[in-house]
């Protein structure tokens, strides 16, 4: 027999013991897997954590971090990848019905479509909780190599996985929006793009920046912590106030009714635009310390001594002591007794360029420099450690390892510390080419990365510090040749010749003549660098 029902088919008659809440529940959960397991986003992860993995596994890795920088980088990334890879998963999850034509089914279900999509929303969570676990993992990593810097703010870390659930709330809001599965992978190249114009702006000293989810720092230098001014708390409750006004819109474009929404939507707005606003206030006090560190960091160093040598470093910077401590010593190796006596007794001191960093570019003539030059000989001076060699807030790379080398050697030659923009020609040019090169296979490395960075002469830099030491590519030249030379050769004559090849006059002709090496052509007197020391 067959009975005609004439009565519509119930929602409570499919499923007559499944409350709307629990079916929310159900559905977000079985969403959160799907959005886990989707091929973008483990392609995401892997993509993420590739390229870090490596860097820091690689041969030659950088193991001297400084967790408070070091941050920022790891959110951009975290942005870019994951946080593009969720807001097209969450999009394309929302537009699954309609991208198989089944929008009619959703009619028949328990759920209507306000219920479907805060079920959407909860599931987004499961996203930003892996992206909270894998960024925690990567910042205990961090924190526990021997040569990290720095502190942690806990807020720092979870600033990603509130980047990851702000772009999943926009995925599922530009898919109630626009029906289309194209216009979330434009979003997240918007996004990507607006993050790179982000990170430039800190070289303009602006920063607005912090309105988009990445929390840029205001300076592209490492600060010790003492002079950190990053809002990371409020800038977390920034993103919490967002994602909760992109969360609140999509529920009420899917048919939540705009009176029941708006209490919601104003108490997220307020939060947005109090927390958006309150990260552009500054601390006057952090501000004052900045300017009294860069002329005089002394305050807040911890000193030790090792192997007769001073060391004084910021106080969440000691851990690299050691290394500098290596690096000095493979230097000093090189060097005759005699060199050891050549002024005060040899000391190390950190300093960084706190205030009037060059953001937006900038000239510096001699009288700037000459009264940093006196600010840094009176710290020194004043704390004890006459003419000690500075050195900055970036280390682990080659190169910085080659340009404190650099300043070692001006040390030992001249008895002075580099204190200023400071040229050297002649025999001492050559001479700390030599010494950088032959301490040890990880300066020399760092001196070819220096030669292929610089022209027209050879730039020791280190840019967190307003200082450094340049050596003529003529004068160079000669020192790279005394490299290629067996160091058993090389290393006897320089110590014969040591007060001779660190007199001031003693040309670069006299070197060639010493060593039996070529030297290029004599530049043009009206070339010749008049503040060149000789």
């Amino acid at each position: 027999m067959t009975a005609v029902v004439d009565a519509p088919i119930s929602r409570a008659a499919v499923a007559p013991d499944v409350s709307r809440r629990q079916a929310a529940l159900a559905l977000a959960r079985f969403e959160a897997v799907r959005m886990l397991r989707h091929p973008v986003m483990v392609a995401a992860v892997l993509l993420y954590l590739g390229p870090w993995v490596w860097q820091l596994a690689r041969p030659g890795a950088d193991h001297y971090p400084v967790l408070h920088a070091d941050v920022v980088p790891l959110q951009m990334a975290a942005m870019l990848v994951l946080g593009g890879a969720v807001l097209v998963v969450a999009n394309l999850a929302v537009l699954r019905e309609h991208r198989h034509r089944t929008d009619a089914v959703s009619d028949v279900l328990v759920l209507p479509p306000a219920w479907r999509t805060g079920a959407f929303l909860l599931a987004c969570l499961a996203p930003s909780g892996l992206t909270l676990a894998v960024f925690a993992g990567q910042t205990v990593t961090l924190a526990l190599l021997p040569g990290r810097a720095g502190t942690l703010d806990l807020f720092d870390v979870v600033i990603p996985a509130g980047i990851v659930a702000v772009l999943a709330a926009g995925g599922v809001l530009l898919a109630l929006l626009i029906r289309s599965p194209i216009v979330a992978p434009l979003a997240a190249v918007a996004f990507a793009a607006a993050g790179f114009v982000a990170i430039a702006a800190v070289a303009t000293g602006t920063t607005w920046g912090r309105l988009l989810p990445i929390l840029p720092d205001d300076l592209p230098i490492a600060l010790p912590s003492v002079l950190v001014d990053r809002p990371s708390g409020r800038h977390l409750a920034y993103l919490a106030g967002l994602a909760l006004v992109l969360s609140t819109l999509a529920l009420v474009r899917a048919g939540v009714r705009v009176r029941l929404a708006l209490p919601g939507l104003a108490a997220a707005l307020a939060v947005t635009v109090l927390a958006g606003s309150a990260q552009f206030v500054r601390d006057d006090a952090v501000l004052a310390a900045r300017v009294a560190v860069n002329d005089n960091p002394a305050a807040v160093q911890t000193c030790q001594s090792r192997a007769d040598v001073t060391y004084c470093a910021f106080d969440d910077f000691t851990s690299w002591v050691p290394a500098w401590s290596g690096v000095l010593e493979d230097v000093v190796r090189l060097a005759p007794p005699a060199a050891l006596t050549a002024g005060p007794p040899l000391a190390v001191r950190q300093w960084v360029w706190s205030d009037g960093y060059p953001t937006s570019g900038g000239v510096f003539g001699p009288e700037e420099m000459e009264a940093r030059a006196r600010a840094q000989r009176a710290t020194d001076t004043a704390a004890g450690t006459p003419e000690a060699i500075p050195v900055g807030t970036t280390w682990g790379d080659a190169a910085t390892a080659a340009a404190f080398a650099g300043g070692v050697a001006y040390r030992l030659l001249t008895g002075r510390a580099v204190a200023r923009d400071t040229s050297v020609c002649g025999a001492r040019g050559a001479l700390i080419v030599w010494l950088t090169g032959q301490a040890s296979p990880r300066t020399a490395d760092g001196l070819r990365q220096l030669d292929n960075q610089s022209s027209g002469s050879l730039a020791f830099v280190d840019y967190t510090i307003n200082n450094g030491l340049f050596v003529d590519d003529r004068d160079a030249a000669v020192g790279l040749a005394l490299l290629d030379r067996p160091a058993a050769e090389v290393t006897p004559l320089v110590a014969e010749h040591w007060a001779e090849l660190t007199a001031p006059g003693t040309t670069i002709e006299r070197v060639g003549t010493l060593f039996n090496v070529p030297v290029g052509p004599a530049p043009d007197p009206a070339f010749v660098n008049a503040r060149c020391e000789r």
